[in-house]
């Protein structure tokens, strides 16, 4: 019986494995299979689409499905489409497309197999403080998926949406600022939508270095290029 009789059907269309999502390995004399690529594409589609639940108007995001409407839209594009795996600081006012370029990115990354993790700022807060308060030493303490990634990975890239919306308190700072260090350090990337420039002259108006501090913005700036939309 042949693999389409059994499997089912996970890459239809596909011309290697006849929508089964496994093929035959060639000059194989155990008669052994291995994944197709496109069933290896199905199941990130389907975890982007999970961890896309929570930005419900961006499951479909992508650069190419990215109509830009001005030429500060039409310049992002191209930069980030030139380097995908760069770091960027999305910055603009309501409405001009932060978000979805940030997640156009991270989808780019995460279907080309790049380890990579997307956040809200206050979903990153929840995660790192439920695993600094659990005990090493307690059965149910909580590892942080993104503390683990910056830590350990070699090629990590963290993604933070809307990053003024942590709330300055010494520990969310202290928090914060270990993550941002430990990615400049390794060299790792970063990528970071915010509705607030990094610095502005006039101190009238708002920017990220009143709201999250001089030290934060320093290894932002140290980190990402910034994209203004």
């Amino acid at each position: 019986m042949s693999l389409k009789d059994n499997a089912k059907v996970e890459g239809i269309g596909c011309d290697l494995c006849e929508g089964t999502g496994w093929f035959y390995i060639p000059d194989d004399s155990l008669g052994r299979v291995r994944a197709c690529d496109c069933k290896k594409q199905a199941q990130l589609q389907a975890r982007i689409a999970t961890i896309l639940q929570d930005w419900p108007k961006y499951q479909n995001a992508s650069f190419e499905k990215t109509d830009p409407k001005s030429i500060a839209q039409q310049n992002a594009k191209e930069k980030i489409s030139r380097n995908p795996n760069g770091s960027y600081y999305f910055t603009g006012l309501y409405q001009r497309g932060k978000t979805h370029f940030l997640i156009c990115q991270y989808r780019n990354l995460a279907l080309a197999g790049r380890r990579c993790l997307l956040r809200s700022a206050r979903d990153l807060m929840e995660e790192l403080r439920r695993s600094e308060m659990s005990s090493p030493t307690d059965r149910e303490a909580i590892p942080s998926a993104v503390m683990q990634m910056v830590s350990h990975s070699n090629d990590g890239h963290l993604f933070i949406d809307d990053i003024e919306k942590i709330t300055n308190t010494g520990f969310r700072i202290e928090m914060l600022w270990d993550i941002l260090d430990t990615i400049n350090r390794r060299q790792l990337k970063l990528s970071v939508s915010s509705n607030l420039p990094l610095i502005v002259k006039d101190k009238s108006k708002p920017d990220l270095r009143s709201k999250l501090g001089p030290e934060i913005v320093s290894r932002i700036y140290q980190i990402c290029e910034v994209i203004d939309l």
